[in-house]
């Protein structure tokens, strides 16, 4: 398998720009190397609208529209596969929260199965964005990217103590005992919590970009396993401020270990993509990146509520019908975890899990 991938909506630390709310990256993944077979037809459809490369940004929904045909012409004859993955910033910011205030591993006051059984996980990212507003948001974010460790704790402090006042508007007492116990050791003990960092690379991590790279790996190891077919080669589009960052990410997530780790309800494998390649292009010269760059742009126009051509609008839907999306944000959690939910809820227990429920 060979992976060509984009990405768009990238604000750096200003994770509170209202015109770029979400940020997106795509892959196109084909059996056979995308650059290497179809870079000539790729550059025959740019030259038809008089361009040299194919940039989604610059054609418009009127170029995309002349070139719609051919270019779904092109991924029909390669059997394309598309991976999409949407990461909503405020969204990412409430977990971040979680992860640094109500990890069981390191605040005692959270109970092990509050923090570790993922459901409640969720739920607790939801109760907590419940009370944020955007000035306290801003606060935690300051704190997360803050390079000075005394700073950071103050920051941290403050936080805490704002959001211990809101607890008591969370809708049982359970919650509120417990994240409200949670919230005072964290002001109680604020050098206990791993927060702090001033390296460059895991300051990175925190962003958007990083998170949806994750999600995106995931999701093409995923469809490997499902097609039976090692991933070759990994080509991403130029990021400087990122490069490095997605290198190394890419090596580590590619050598760590295929143990399985049972946890509550769940198995998860870190390894993801074993034996696969990561390079930088730019996109003048990739077709492959060309190609997504059309896909991911017409994806975003969708997403913003606009309506597409028919052309475009047939393009796209092939897409969905040949693609898969994870979707890290509120809605798509949420509609997640409520299907989870329900077929615990509203399933009948078998045997078999009536027996396991009594050990």
């Amino acid at each position: 398998m060979f992976v060509f991938a984009d990405e768009t909506g990238n604000t750096g630390k200003n994770l509170f720009d209202d015109t770029q709310p979400f940020f997106l990256t795509a892959a196109l993944v084909t059996l056979t190397n995308f650059d290497v077979l179809c870079s000539g037809k790729i550059c025959e459809i740019a030259r038809s609208i008089d361009v040299d490369s194919l940039h989604a940004s610059e054609l418009g929904l009127a170029g995309i529209e002349a070139i719609a045909d051919p270019l779904l012409r092109v991924f029909k004859s390669k059997k394309s596969y598309f991976l999409i993955s949407r990461v909503e910033k405020r969204y990412l910011l409430a977990t971040k929260v979680i992860d640094h205030i109500f990890d069981s591993g390191e605040n005692p006051a959270v109970p092990w199965h509050a923090y570790n059984v993922r459901p409640l996980r969720l739920i607790l990212v939801f109760k907590v964005a419940a009370l944020l507003d955007e000035e306290l948001a801003k606060l935690f974010w300051e704190c997360l990217m803050e390079r000075r460790e005394t700073a950071c704790s103050e920051k941290l402090v403050r936080f805490c103590k704002i959001l211990l006042t809101r607890v008591p508007y969370l809708p049982d007492k359970r919650s509120q005992e417990l994240m409200g116990e949670a919230i005072q050791w964290a002001i109680n003990n604020p050098h206990a919590l791993l927060i702090h960092t001033n390296t460059k690379h895991k300051l990175l991590g925190h962003m958007p970009n990083m998170v949806a790279f994750a999600c995106l790996l995931e999701g093409i190891d995923d469809l490997s396993k499902k097609l039976g077919r090692p991933v070759k080669c990994i080509t991403h589009d130029r990021q400087s401020q990122f490069e490095k960052t997605l290198k190394a990410w890419h090596e580590l997530y590619s050598n760590a270990s295929d143990e399985p780790i049972m946890l509550p309800g769940e198995v998860r494998i870190l390894q993801k993509v074993p034996g696969s390649t990561f390079q930088i292009k730019a996109d003048h010269d990739s077709a492959g990146i060309q190609a997504i760059d059309v896909v991911l742009w017409l994806f975003l126009q969708f997403n913003k509520g606009r309506d597409l051509p028919p052309r475009s609008a047939n393009l796209l839907a092939h897409v969905m019908k040949r693609g898969w999306q994870n979707d890290f944000s509120f809605v798509g959690v949420s509609e997640a975890l409520t299907q989870k939910l329900d077929e615990i809820y509203q399933g009948d227990l078998t045997a078999e899990q009536m027996a396991k429920g009594k050990v």
